[in-house]
């Protein structure tokens, strides 16, 4: 006959037992006063994480912000652009950018300054580079645009942008082809 061993589970459910009536004692032992300022002190760091959590969305809404410009074209001001400059790489900018007033509250949106790229804009920018007249780079540092945008204009992999930028990136373009 084959025997099975004695369970090992018994004897464990006896020391779990032991345990929860410790602390049950403990508990009995703690007073009112100790309860209260355990909640306070965690009142009191809910409080710093709500800070903190609302200090965090106001900078993620300035970096969005300054990203959105930065597509836009227009250029950034105020003290919520210069602390979300830190959290991330530094944008190169000129002097003639930084100068540039941001739009007012009751002036027209930004999204009503956003028309289509004519094609000529890019068939022209390809012109100029292909003859080596002026390379991307430098149209970017006359018309305030990094090398990247001026290279999806040219790439036509930006559809809309804003009416100023067109507007200088214009009048660069006309600068080159009269050399």
């Amino acid at each position: 006959m084959v025997t099975k061993p004695a369970s090992k589970k018994a004897p464990a459910k006896e020391s779990v037992g032991t345990k929860t009536a410790s602390k049950t004692q403990n508990l009995k032992n703690v007073s009112s006063d100790d309860l209260q300022r355990l909640i306070d002190q965690q009142a009191v760091q809910i409080q710093k994480m709500e800070k903190m959590i609302k200090s965090l969305d106001a900078e993620v809404k300035a970096i969005k912000k300054q990203v959105q410009v930065e597509e836009g074209g227009k250029p950034a001001s105020g003290a919520a652009s210069k602390r979300s400059a830190t959290a991330r790489k530094p944008v190169k900018t000129s002097a003639a950018t930084a100068k540039k007033p941001a739009a007012k509250a009751g002036s027209k949106s930004v999204l009503e300054d956003i028309v289509e790229i004519p094609h000529d804009i890019a068939d022209r920018i390809n012109a100029l580079t292909q003859q080596k007249i002026v390379t991307q780079t430098q149209l970017g540092k006359e018309t305030d645009l990094s090398q990247k945008k001026i290279h999806e204009i040219a790439a036509r992999k930006v559809k809309d942008l804003n009416k100023d930028i067109i507007a200088r990136l214009t009048a660069v373009i006309k600068k080159y082809e009269g050399k």
